[in-house]
């Protein structure tokens, strides 16, 4: 009998448990819900309230024109192009050296920080250099870039990573520092190597920031896109930005506005997707 209560009773708190873990379940993706429709309606309401604002003559359209006049300019810039050139063209002059600018700078920024982070000898033979560099804004560059790379696509990538690189090793540094010196102790005691140490302790306790620092730094690249475009060429979204500035066509500039924050946050998503999978012990 008393066998039996305890199968019974051990049923019954695996199906309280299921239902416990459905019940939880639903109830984040019912917060998530609400939190993304609370994420949506302050832009809405600010563009709803821009919209109004143009449309009782609030606003002179030449600042600050209507969302439905700036959605043609988007059409039309869809089909015709701009500067003769496609919108296509434009978006992968872009994204071409974003992507250049933001892989390499990741890559050596990453490297760099678990260095100086890890090795004090590598770290007191650039951290002065970092202390230098750090306060610089990568604007004030430009004419030095131009001067030794000209204006070609070399100048505009190196401008974009320059802004990411610093920002990604920073992170990394203060990652490897935040790793709990009883763990590494811990490994040693265990006799691992240091080889096993930095893998298996070291670098999972800084991946966290890490990839704080990598989504810092694509936000920081979009940013720096317009000013590294200003440097000649007739492409890129930086481009359109400049020129439709230049000639007042204030719908398009809007629409290269737009485009560059649309795209920021798309690849934003995504990289906190691939944190997520990533650091999928973070806050467990």
């Amino acid at each position: 009998m008393a066998f039996k209560s305890l199968i019974k009773h051990l049923i019954y708190l695996d199906r309280y448990s299921s239902m416990s873990k459905k019940t939880i379940d639903r109830g984040v993706f019912q917060e998530r819900l609400v939190l993304g429709m609370f994420s949506l309606l302050t832009p809405l309401v600010l563009l709803m309230a821009w919209q109004l604002a143009v449309s009782f003559k609030s606003i002179d359209t030449l600042f600050l024109p209507s969302l439905t006049d700036i959605c043609s300019e988007f059409v039309n810039i869809a089909k015709n192009g701009y500067g003769g050139r496609s919108l296509i063209d434009h978006l992968a002059a872009s994204l071409s050296r974003i992507g250049i600018a933001f892989i390499v700078g990741s890559i050596l920024g990453i490297a760099l920080g678990l260095l100086m982070g890890y090795y004090k000898y590598v770290n007191a033979a650039f951290s002065l250099i970092t202390e230098i560099l750090r306060p610089l804004p990568p604007l004030a560059f430009i004419p030095l870039f131009i001067l030794w790379f000209g204006i070609g696509e070399v100048s505009k990538v190196m401008i974009i990573l320059y802004s990411g690189l610093l920002i990604v090793m920073l992170n990394t540094i203060s990652g490897v520092r935040a790793c709990p010196e009883q763990k590494i102790l811990a490994g040693y005691s265990l006799g691992a190597s240091d080889r096993a140490i930095f893998l298996n302790i070291i670098l999972p306790s800084a991946l966290p920031q890490i990839m704080t620092g990598v989504r810092i730094a694509l936000s920081v690249d979009f940013g720096i896109l317009v000013a590294s475009e200003l440097l000649g060429g007739d492409n890129g979204l930086g481009f359109i930005i400049q020129d439709a500035g230049t000639f007042f066509n204030t719908k398009a500039l809007f629409v290269g506005i737009f485009l560059i924050g649309f795209l920021g946050v798309i690849f934003d998503r995504l990289l906190g997707m691939i944190s997520t999978k990533l650091v999928h012990w973070e806050g467990k």
